[in-house]
């Protein structure tokens, strides 16, 4: 991979969907834990967890987007 497809990778990196993801799982984690009290939070490593589902559900969306850029530029 060249420097000008790295670039290109990053530029189409959403940073504030990350941060937005990240924030709406801890919620709905903290909802669940407080109704059910499985006690989530309490899992060794549950911020790495929930950044690696996080960063994750970015990618996909990133590349989602990228296909449908590409179909309506015709």
């Amino acid at each position: 991979m060249d420097s000008g497809n790295l670039i290109a990778f990053l530029k189409k990196f959403s940073f504030g969907r990350l941060i937005g993801c990240g924030i709406v799982l801890r919620i709905a984690v903290a909802l669940v834990d407080g109704v059910f009290g499985l006690e989530i939070n309490e899992i060794e490593n549950f911020n790495i967890y929930l950044f690696a589902v996080a960063l994750i559900y970015t990618v996909f969306w990133m590349f989602n987007k990228s296909y449908s850029d590409e179909e309506y530029e015709d």
